[in-house]
């Protein structure tokens, strides 16, 4: 890597991967840094500010919805294991499937396809449309799910979501996965619309590796929280 001075003279130069004087408890990009810092401070540009930003996950602003956390556990591909985070804006109507019921009622898990669609590794890019290249949409969410009661703590009552959920997107060639579901959600004493929604999916993402033609399935994590009710 060479810095270079707007009129073209040479400041500072190093070689990222040949590294001289070796410090073997000093990472690449350790090194890297410490080279880009010196070369900086002979061009004479300040020193760049240690602060860090803090995180701030997406949100719906006034509106309600659903915060999904979506991670594909790849050994080989350590990126795809950050959650990706995604916010769901959700209507009144959206909300209507989990409104409270004495007895065990089944939902359909179709009527929660808004927010359950994010179900899948956005890092993927093998599944796309071989004439437009676009990146197939998870177009298919099906399940029967169970909401049962779980009592209450005298300020609010509880209930459990659970099934399994099964998923397909727009390619002809019958591609699918599904995964378990375990939600609990929360309501007032009075009232029968879901107040708060939390809880987890644990299922199996398939891929196809080319270049040794095979498939793997590797563990597909989320996790819900619903955006204030």
């Amino acid at each position: 890597m060479v810095l270079l001075k707007s009129n073209g003279e040479v400041v500072h130069w190093f070689d990222a991967f040949q590294r001289s004087g070796f410090d073997p408890r000093e990472t690449l990009a350790q090194y890297t840094v410490r080279e880009i810092q010196k070369g900086s401070q002979l061009l004479g540009l300040p020193k760049a500010s240690d602060s860090v930003s803090k995180i701030k996950l997406p949100d719906v602003g006034k509106s309600s919805g659903m915060r999904v956390f979506v991670r594909l556990k790849d050994s080989r591909m350590k990126a795809y294991q950050i959650p990706v985070v995604e916010a769901v804006k959700l209507q009144p109507q959206d909300w209507l499937p989990l409104k409270w019921s004495d007895q065990e009622c089944l939902v359909d898990a179709g009527s929660l396809r808004k927010w359950l669609q994010q179900l899948y590794p956005p890092g993927i890019m093998e599944r796309t449309d071989p004439q437009t290249k676009e990146i197939f949409k998870i177009n298919t969410v099906e399940g029967i799910l169970s909401l049962v009661p779980a009592g209450s703590d005298g300020r609010q009552r509880y209930a459990v979501l659970s099934g399994v959920i099964h998923f397909g997107d727009e390619g002809a060639d019958g591609f699918n996965y599904d995964g378990q579901i375990e939600l609990v959600l929360t309501y007032t004493m009075d009232k029968p619309e879901v107040q708060a929604v939390r809880g987890v999916f644990e299922g199996t993402y398939p891929r196809f590796d080319r270049i040794h033609n095979r498939s793997y399935a590797f563990p597909l994590e989320a996790a819900f929280e619903s955006l204030p009710r």
